[in-house]
């Protein structure tokens, strides 16, 4: 062989595993593939990275309450639109289109339930809703939680999660 010829490389085959989808999630730190009930067990953080993975408002409840002890509130409140407000889309159209992305019918989540035993009013808000963004009816689900903790003289929690 000379010094100046090619050298001839033969392409290896590689079967891929499969892999189920929703078991791992990768981080976008470090790159390391975690497994999802890994995650779940440390509050959405990956371990090793320190990444911290955005927590929706279903999951912090569940996470946050006493088992069972979670009632929520004011889940008929819905955004008005008393300015007929329309660009690129009408309003009422974009929030159907938030409440059909985010599964949630409104950016907030109210009620009260017991935490280690002590009864809480909460306001959880979900950034996957239009960036968590207070419309209306987020203003008004969020006073009423504020003003039913007063009556009650229970605390309120309010956990923001806004992009404006």
């Amino acid at each position: 062989m000379s010094l100046f010829s090619k050298p001839k490389y033969s392409t290896v085959v590689v079967k891929k595993k499969d892999i189920p989808k929703g078991l791992y999630t990768k981080c976008p730190i470090s790159g390391e593939v975690v497994f999802n009930q890994e995650l779940e067990a440390n509050q959405m953080v990956v371990a090793k990275s320190g990444y911290h993975f955005p927590i929706g408002a279903p999951a912090r409840i569940k996470g946050l309450f006493d088992a069972d002890t979670f009632k929520e509130f004011d889940n008929d409140v819905k955004s008005a639109d008393p300015l007929k407000f329309v660009d690129s889309a009408a309003y009422p159209d974009r929030i159907k289109k938030y409440e059909r992305e985010s599964g949630l019918p409104e950016a907030v989540i109210c009620g009260t339930g017991k935490i280690h035993g002590i009864k809480v009013s909460v306001a959880v808000m979900d950034f996957r809703f239009c960036g968590g963004a207070m419309g209306s009816a987020v203003g008004e689900k969020i006073t009423r939680a504020i003003e039913r903790a007063v009556a009650e003289k229970t605390p309120c929690i309010i956990f923001s999660a806004s992009g404006g």
